[in-house]
């Protein structure tokens, strides 16, 4: 998929953004195989219009409850899994490099990507004021289908 970004508040370098969208893939179950290529990353300065835009081409697999009619696009990617659906939070947190100045970048992963990864029971709360990150708030929760760890039992497993 591509993943386009345009953000008012926050800039990204091309390498903080990619780092960025791979740590929220990856903490919502994706494959730690996930390859990101910039396409085109906008310089750090403010621009007005499409030409500003940062975008990203994304490949990564995730757990889905597979249909019998599918037909893997990559080696391995219908292999049986042992999954469930696990919570996740999307919200300013330190330990996970998050702040209120991603407001932005939340709320157009919230909208590009997160439909792409089987999530139920989503609910957000993203207020972004452009230039005005202090007013910013971003808090998205929901489930996600994941892989278990090896070795986790159904019933058993983490808490997120």
């Amino acid at each position: 998929m591509e993943f386009s970004y345009s953000g008012r508040t926050s800039r990204y370098s091309c390498d903080g953004l990619l780092e960025k969208v791979r740590a929220m893939l990856l903490d919502l179950g994706a494959r730690r195989d996930v390859k990101i290529t910039p396409l085109h990353c906008a310089d750090t300065e403010p621009v007005h219009g499409d030409e500003g835009a940062s975008r990203i081409k994304i490949v990564f697999s995730s757990p889905v409850r597979p249909d019998v009619a599918d037909k893997p696009l990559h080696p391995g990617d219908l292999a049986a899994t042992d999954a469930r659906f696990e919570p996740f939070t999307i919200m300013s947190d330190a330990f996970r490099n998050m702040g209120i100045a991603d407001c932005e970048l939340v709320q157009e992963f919230t909208r590009q990507i997160l439909p792409r990864l089987m999530v139920r029971d989503v609910r957000q709360d993203i207020l972004c004021v452009p230039y005005k990150p202090s007013v910013s708030r971003f808090f998205v929760r929901g489930e996600v289908f994941k892989s278990l760890p090896r070795g986790a039992r159904r019933g058993g497993g983490q808490s997120y």
